[in-house]
């Protein structure tokens, strides 16, 4: 973590991994979200990743193994959530900087801020369907229209850069070279607000979302998640999970997305 004019820059760094995240990323991203937040300096935070492709590919697979029972499952899912909803609860203002694309898990991340900026080579997808699994948290029906919302979690298909924007997910497209510089042009923007206000105006909308029933249906989409994931008998996804063990990453990703023409 880096502070720069009241904005502290939270940055996934695993490029060589496509800033996949294992526990340990999951760990550290709790915590840094906790020093930012008891920061008094700080008034704003920018949460971005490392290289120029892929901001954030998901859960990584094959880091810390893949539980074997319902009861590590449950954990697994609980832990995994538990640090984006720190990130979405947080009290300061928070902006994601996407500077590619935003996978599985990572779409949770991507959208989880007060404002969102992309690159213009910047995606968004969540391809968990295609795998028998949900994504940590159930974000996009809350900030997007409904059959868009479907289009794009029933298929596991990407979302432009520029297709996010209009749907709703994304503040702003810029050009790659000039993300993190309007990222933190807007943070300092937004930092400018008392404090104070800024964290009860943050409250207030988490609150309103909550009495409308966006808390409890994380919990249940989570509950649904981890029954997905500890089943039994599900031919398809059984079939994925042999692959991905026996044969790896690029293997899975293969088999899995070759029905939908994309390799």
């Amino acid at each position: 973590m880096s502070v720069t004019a009241g904005v502290a820059t939270i940055t996934l760094n695993r490029p060589a991994k496509h800033n996949a995240l294992r526990q340990q990323t999951f760990a550290e991203l709790g915590r840094a979200f906790d020093a930012a937040d008891a920061d008094p300096s700080v008034r704003a935070i920018v949460l971005t990743a490392a290289g120029d492709r892929i901001f954030c590919s998901g859960i990584d697979l094959d880091a810390d193994g893949l539980p074997d029972n319902s009861q590590e499952w449950d954990d697994h899912t609980r832990g995994n959530a538990a640090v984006i909803s720190k990130i979405w609860y947080c009290d300061k203002p928070v902006i994601t900087a996407l500077n590619g694309g935003a996978i599985a898990g990572g779409c949770n991340l991507a959208v989880v801020g007060d404002l969102t900026i992309a690159a213009e080579h910047a995606f968004l997808s969540e391809p968990e369907i295609r795998h028998g699994a949900l994504s940590p948290l159930l974000m996009l029906p809350w900030l997007m229209q409904f059959k868009a919302f479907n289009e794009l979690y029933l298929t596991g298909d990407r979302l432009s850069a520029e297709r996010a924007r209009e749907s709703g997910l994304v503040n702003r497209v810029v050009p790659a070279d000039q993300l993190r510089a309007e990222a933190q042009r807007l943070a300092e923007r937004v930092a400018h607000a008392p404090a104070y206000a800024a964290t009860l105006a943050k409250r207030a909308v988490r609150l309103t979302l909550d009495i409308q029933g966006f808390k409890a249906a994380q919990d249940a989409h989570r509950y649904i998640d981890t029954y997905l994931l500890a089943s039994n008998g599900v031919t398809e996804k059984e079939r994925l999970m042999s692959i991905l063990a026996e044969q790896g990453m690029g293997a899975f990703l293969r088999e899995r997305d070759t029905p939908y023409g994309e390799r």
